[in-house]
């Protein structure tokens, strides 16, 4: 994998029970028993999808992840993704590229995490910079 960093978005609820279990497990990160992988997005989209998938929240964390620390499977792939407030139907979704992490993975792969709020114009911004 070419991405140095991976980012999970999850609320402060969502990242205490991961810490105190130890691990990230896909149906904690969205709360459904019948997710199999972890959603996680690269610098180049995270900013995008955040502020289209997680309009109804107003606060949020961005948990990086170190890939190398990874010891599972992982799948790019595109996917449409929908704004979490809606519920069933096929309006409005878009086509993003994915990263899919086939399991749990330890919380050493977490590197830090962000806490991130929406601004005056009701986005979520931040700024990404990477060195290589």
């Amino acid at each position: 994998m070419d991405v140095d960093l991976l980012f999970i978005p999850m609320n402060s609820v969502q990242w205490k029970e991961c810490s105190s279990l130890g691990f990230i497990e896909p149906s904690l990160q969205e709360g459904f028993k019948s997710i199999r992988s972890i959603e996680a997005y690269t610098p180049t989209v995270v900013e995008e999808i955040i502020n289209f998938k997680f309009v109804d929240q107003n606060d949020l964390l961005l948990i990086l992840i170190d890939p190398i620390r990874i010891q599972i499977p992982i799948k790019n792939e595109f996917n449409d993704i929908k704004p979490n407030s809606e519920e069933g139907g096929f309006g409005n979704s878009k086509r993003y590229p994915v990263v899919h992490l086939q399991g749990k993975i330890s919380i050493d792969a977490v590197i830090d995490r962000i806490p991130i709020q929406k601004d005056k114009d009701g986005l979520f911004h931040f700024h990404i910079e990477t060195i290589d």
